[in-house]
């Protein structure tokens, strides 16, 4: 497989684990079981960039 395409798959792989992490996270906070300080802070983030990525995951992805 030429090198691109490595690059390519790598960066697609680790854009689904970022976004499964995220996910994750919007979850322990609507659960109650972490902060969304803490959650932002894990996602390295600020609280309102955080709060941003909450109000656009919709219910059902998590």
């Amino acid at each position: 497989m030429p090198k691109p395409m490595c690059n390519l798959s790598q960066g697609v792989k680790a854009e689904g684990i970022n976004i499964g992490e995220m996910r994750m996270l919007v979850k322990q906070v609507r659960k109650g079981r972490v902060t969304i300080e803490e959650a932002a802070e894990d996602a390295g983030m600020t609280v309102e960039e955080f709060k941003k990525v909450m109000e656009n995951t919709s219910l059902q992805a998590v």
